[in-house]
């Protein structure tokens, strides 16, 4: 048989597994929502936010910066005047796609009082008749009123929600919302009496329903000894309210794309994905050609892997906090934001970077010192394209929700507080995805991130060397199915703990949906045995703590609280479970008191990487460096390979701080085979597999690898 038969045969049987709506589409069939073309950056931009146009332009110019922030309303000619660039803020104003807090406070006090499901109602609605169609052609106006040679990007929202920052609540219960709502359950479940088994209700007709309340379910499902049994009535809802706010930034963006089709438009100051607030990326992220995300819970890692290719890339800098050594740590945030192939970076702002006489503060002297060090470096890394090793890691928002359902159990009546700052270093779901990220990194590769609706499909036409599951409590029956088809087709799969404990809709199984597939054979669903709480570890143990108390399984490694590591084989292909908190793993590289079960930890994810062939391009070192060094291998516009090498470890000032004491440090790099080294757009290094460099411990090495 041919290799193409046998290639035919695997993903013909893979589909039969799958069902027919995996079968890929047909050849030459349009995207649903195809995007224009938007050209690649042709430089860095350094982009200064202004909250006075006119008067921080000369000076914004004079600095070095290329762009500036104009408003809604606002006449650009200061920018062009200054000879400078610009993108348009916020085309439709605050108010619609997110909220300002003098707007917000007052739903959600007004809730958190009552209780009061009437009180529910979001003070711009998605579902008033022409709403969002107004709110797209004003922002098509608006686009088209500045549009020009200048134009950099459009920035329709702000730190978007449709909440406020994400927080938590049961928004919008208004008459519009309440007949969409019912619309859209009538389409999903065709008859009431599915509907009301899913929801838990018991109305006599479409017309009547009234969705559960977030306090509501939690009444119901929360306070047993076990985990939550249902919280289908959950998941629905937050299906509706992220369908809504998909749909109307969606349409807002295609309309300001039609009016300005090569300038790149999308949304700046995005979370991680977040159970409210309509925070699935994967319904939003890949319909726009620009995001900006915060460095929050593994979101820029994960932006560049969900919006499209061409998208361009924005980060944005802030000021150090008080007493951080300034220049130091620009620059550092800089070489880490020049790694990623970001388009540019928003400075924030012009009041921080200039004084009142418009001379440039110590940060913005920071700034200035960094562009005039790294503009043409910056220049040729924007806008290139990170080459992530053949290790997928599968984002699910189905368990987004569920960790966040588990993480507030103690919350009580207060969960309504539990806003995005919180969210930042008390999610499992952000602290999983960020510690797969910074295990991986610091074992030398980049991932990719591939949405779990998109699996099944995606494994269709490609096959990762691993697929890595961080914390997926959450997976529906069919993404089930596509991780057993490729495992059986010769594919690794390697999950932390607590997978597939819940189907797609949220739902608790009678045990994981992956257990036969990692050869588990016991485990427990009692709330006392999950040892991963609010992102972190609760287990006592010394070393490398279980995740889960009582898990036993065909082939582990016992103890008397658990099995760990454990492994087994199908066809070609195999699964290890960890059962290990890997949520914990993004804090335990960078402490010393923590260095034994991140030390483990690598060792155990390191030889099930190897044994499914995955090695980073290069081995890396550095004489008395912790194990924080990441390796960033990059294709250029032109094409070109790039290497950027740099200490990840902005978490931790006080360690770079201590590192820098004795100035660059060396470092050492070797290759499989013989390459040609160059400085990025400087001279050649050799040629060679073994390199001595020197790194500058808050900046980075900029390297071009040629064959």
């Amino acid at each position: 048989m041919t290799s193409s038969a046998r290639l035919w045969l695997g993903r013909g049987l893979f589909a039969l597994l799958l069902g027919p709506a995996a079968l890929p589409a047909q050849a030459g069939q349009p995207s649903v929502n195809p995007l224009p073309t938007v050209p690649a950056p042709q430089r860095f931009e350094w982009v200064l936010w202004c909250s006075d146009l006119a008067a921080s332009a000369p000076a914004a110019r004079q600095l070095g910066f290329t762009a500036v922030q104009v408003g809604r309303g606002i006449d650009p000619s200061p920018a062009t005047t200054a000879g400078l660039g610009y993108y348009l803020d916020q085309p439709i104003g605050k108010g619609l796609l997110e909220l300002r807090d003098e707007a917000w406070r007052p739903v959600a006090s007004a809730y958190e009082r009552s209780r009061d499901p009437a009180t529910l109602v979001r003070p711009a609605c998605f579902a008033v008749p022409g709403a969002v169609t107004a709110a797209a052609a004003a922002a098509a106006t608006e686009v088209a009123r500045v549009a020009g040679a200048g134009l950099r990007f459009v920035a329709l929202a702000d730190e978007p929600s449709a909440t406020r920052h994400d927080a938590p609540l049961d928004t919008c219960r208004c008459e519009h919302c309440l007949a969409a709502f019912r619309r859209f359950a009538e389409a999903r479940f065709g008859d009431l009496a599915t509907c009301n088994r899913t929801l838990g209700t018991e109305f006599p007709d479409f017309a009547a329903l009234q969705p559960p309340t977030t306090d509501q379910v939690r009444r119901r499902e929360l306070g047993d000894v076990a985990l939550p049994l249902d919280l289908r009535a959950f998941a629905v809802w937050l299906d509706f309210v992220d369908a809504q706010y998909a749909d109307a930034v969606n349409t807002i963006a295609r309309r300001a794309q039609a009016a300005a089709p090569t300038v790149p438009v999308g949304l700046t100051g995005l979370s991680a994905p977040a159970a409210f607030g309509g925070g699935d990326p994967s319904r939003i992220w890949p319909q726009l050609t620009l995001v900006e995300p915060y460095t929050i819970g593994g979101a820029p890692e994960l932006a560049r892997c969900l919006a499209p290719a061409a998208a361009h890339r924005y980060a944005t800098l802030s000021p150090p906090a008080a007493g951080a050594p300034v220049a130091a740590r620009v620059r550092a945030q800089l070489a880490a934001i020049a790694a990623q192939g970001l388009a540019g970076v928003v400075v924030w702002n012009d009041a921080a970077v200039l004084d009142a006489s418009g001379q440039a503060t110590p940060y913005g002297a920071a700034v200035v010192a960094a562009m005039d060090a790294y503009r043409s470096r910056f220049d040729a890394l924007a806008g290139a394209a990170v080459v992530p090793a053949s290790v997928w890691v599968v984002e699910s928002q189905a368990s987004v929700r569920a960790w966040w359902m588990l993480d507030s159990a103690g919350d009580g009546m207060t969960w309504v507080r539990r806003l995005a700052s919180y969210e930042a270093t008390h999610s499992t779901s952000q602290a999983a995805r960020l510690g797969w990220i910074r295990l991986l990194q610091d074992l030398g590769l980049q991932p990719r991130f591939v949405a779990e609706a998109a699996l099944p499909e995606r494994l269709l036409r490609e096959r990762p060397r691993c697929l890595v599951l961080p914390a997926s409590v959450s997976l529906a029956d069919r993404t089930l199915q596509a991780i057993q088809a490729y495992a059986q087709g010769g594919g690794t799969v390697l999950a932390d703990h607590s997978t597939a404990i819940y189907d797609g809709e949220l739902r608790r199984r009678d045990r994981g949906g992956l257990d036969a597939l990692f050869g588990i054979e016991q485990r427990s669903l009692a709330w006392s045995d999950l040892l991963v709480r609010e992102g972190r570890s609760t287990s006592r143990r010394r070393g490398l703590p279980l995740a889960e108390h009582g898990l036993r399984g065909v082939l582990g490694e016992a103890t008397g609280d658990g099995d760990a590591f454990l492994e087994r084989e199908h066809g070609r292909g195999r699964a290890v479970y960890l059962n290990a908190p890997v949520a914990g793993y993004a804090a335990w590289r960078l402490l010393v008191e923590q260095v034994e079960p991140a030390r483990e930890l690598r060792r155990r994810v390191r030889s099930v990487l190897e044994r499914a062939g995955l090695r980073p391009p290069c081995v890396v070192r550095g004489a008395g460096l912790p194990t924080c060094l990441e390796l960033v291998p990059l294709r250029l516009r032109s094409g070109r390979q790039a290497l950027v090498v740099r200490i990840n470890a902005l978490e931790a000032p006080a360690l770079l701080q201590q590192l820098a004491a004795d100035g660059p440090r060396a470092v050492g790099l070797e290759w499989p085979d013989e390459i040609t080294l160059r400085e990025l757009g400087g001279d050649e290094i050799g040629r060679g597999q073994r390199f001595e460099l020197r790194l500058d411990v808050f900046g980075a090495l900029f390297l071009e690898v040629a064959r």
